[in-house]
């Protein structure tokens, strides 16, 4: 599987905020292919996390890259020891994706960026610009309306649902103060033959249904409900 446009896009955003990262990392790496693509498309020291690490996986990027088995929800790494960190389709996987959130900002020094993406709950068709069969996308689909039929609709009970973009965009705000949503700058930039219609569907309201996932940049910043404390 190729992860070329996510890392680009990762780096595009970096680019925004003029962050030239020496150390990013990739909280639920699976097998670790995209930890290589996003070493060589930052130039960074990558560390990928994930339960599980295939041991055949051997890094092709031209970037110290280490890999690790480490539980999202309890990072092994210091505070704010980097400067960015990424996190694409995992918070759906995760128990407690609350404190898998917090670990995330722990490890982020102050002036990182934070990218996450998960799937979209209020998506009519998913799986639309993935790396599967058109035969695997139409039965992972079936299997979607199947567990909203049954009330099944939910991460904890197995579903791969995902989260609403309010959803969260609140869940990030319990730990970062500042929350961005970039899945338009994501899709125009992933299916830009489409740029229309994406925009087009933001503007009358209709995205938070056609688009397949959800992406969200996030920062330390101040005044997030976990620097403010209790109210």
């Amino acid at each position: 599987m190729s992860f070329e446009f996510e890392a680009r896009f990762f780096r595009e955003l970096l680019d925004r905020e003029g962050l030239v990262p020496r150390r990013v990392l990739v909280i639920g790496c699976g097998a670790g292919v995209e930890v290589g693509h996003i070493a060589d498309a930052t130039g960074a020291a990558v560390a990928g996390v994930d339960l599980t690490i295939d041991p055949r996986w051997r890094d092709g990027a031209a970037h110290a890259v280490a890999l690790a088995r480490a539980d999202a929800r309890a990072l092994p790494f210091r505070e704010g020891g980097f400067d960015a960190v990424y996190c694409y389709h995992v918070l759906e996987h995760v128990p407690d994706p609350a404190r898998a959130v917090a670990e995330a900002r722990r490890v982020l020094r102050r002036g990182g960026i934070a990218y996450f993406g998960t799937p979209n709950k209020s998506r009519l068709v998913g799986y639309a610009g993935g790396r599967a069969t058109g035969w695997e996308k139409v039965a992972w689909n079936a299997k979607d309306y199947w567990q909203r039929l049954t009330g099944r609709w939910d991460n904890a009970r197995g579903a791969h649902a995902g989260f609403t973009d309010a959803e969260l965009a609140g869940l990030l705000a319990e730990s970062f103060g500042e929350v961005e949503s970039v899945s338009l700058p994501y899709y125009l930039g992933k299916y830009p033959r489409l740029g229309g219609l994406w925009r087009t569907s933001w503007r009358l309201g209709v995205a938070r249904f056609l688009a397949p996932s959800v992406y969200f940049r996030a920062g330390p910043g101040e005044g997030s409900r976990a620097d403010r404390g209790p109210s």
